[in-house]
């Protein structure tokens, strides 16, 4: 199974990256390509929630619905969607570096590719880094919208 992990210190209490993260809705504000975010449960955040994340990829508008299976509050989340044959299953860690006003967090981004079909068995291991380097924006983003007051 194809996977991939990001590491990012942000200069940001961890409760604040956590939320950032857990939380879809502040995830596509956070992230200058996702368009539009839409909850589809009656709860926004922890396991079960559902989003619809629209992001803009390549000119087109395209949108892939996530669910939240595990939350573990101010720890650690993870989300699961199916697109292009796979499904892919991130997980995000957060854990506080330092203390007072020095302190920060350390953000862990995994993400795993199961293929679901014979192409994306074939093609996600030729495209994992291609898929890293153009998520690695969105860990940079995540970083600059938390350590914005």
């Amino acid at each position: 199974m194809p996977s991939i992990e990001m590491i990012k210190v942000i200069k940001s209490p961890a409760r604040r990256v956590f939320e950032t993260v857990a939380h879809l809705g502040e995830f596509a504000q956070a992230i200058p390509t996702i368009t539009n975010a839409e909850c589809l449960t009656d709860h926004e955040t922890g396991a079960g929630s559902q989003w619809r994340i629209y992001r803009d990829i390549g000119g087109k508008d395209r949108s892939t619905v996530f669910e939240v299976l595990e939350y573990e509050p101010a720890e650690w989340v993870r989300i699961v969607s199916e697109a292009g044959g796979a499904t892919w299953d991130a997980g995000f860690e957060v854990a506080a570096k330092g203390k007072g006003k020095s302190g920060g967090s350390e953000l862990i981004w995994t993400l795993d590719a199961t293929p679901n079909s014979m192409k994306a068995r074939l093609g996600l291991p030729l495209l994992m880094g291609t898929i890293e380097k153009a998520l690695a924006p969105d860990l940079d983003a995540v970083k600059r919208y938390c350590e914005t007051p």
